[in-house]
């Protein structure tokens, strides 16, 4: 059974969490979100998805190293890397523009999580 199994989001789960970084920085590069977050080095662009998926969570959602290792079943050495390998990369502004959309995206989506809701949700008026 995989650590990222489909089941209710939970954004106060380290696990959810880090799910939801690493399927949308997937989805950003056009990459398989099973396979950024599987437990393997993967390719090349799925490590460095990856990384940016863990420096998004430390970054934007304020987790700390520990954390975001135990979320993505890694070493604490391997996060801290990945951080400051992300962040070297945004001196290109492209890059850091590209980053900081979906560090706001992120959060809006983590937020919205633990927003709470109807459980009979809402109609919409048609």
């Amino acid at each position: 059974m995989s650590r990222f199994e489909p089941r209710k989001f939970d954004p106060q789960k380290d696990e959810d969490r880090a799910y939801l970084a690493g399927a949308l920085t997937a989805y950003a590069l056009g990459l398989k979100a099973e396979d950024v977050l599987s437990g393997g080095r993967g390719s090349p662009a799925e490590a460095r998805a990856r990384q940016i998926a863990m420096y998004l969570l430390r970054a934007s959602l304020g987790m700390s190293l520990s954390r975001v290792a135990r979320a993505f079943g890694r070493d604490r050495s391997t996060v801290s890397y990945a951080c400051q390998l992300i962040e070297d990369l945004r001196d290109d502004a492209d890059f850091d523009i590209w980053v900081d959309q979906l560090s706001v995206g992120l959060a809006s989506v983590a937020v919205l999580g633990a927003a709470p809701h109807d459980e009979q949700g809402v109609a919409c008026a048609g």
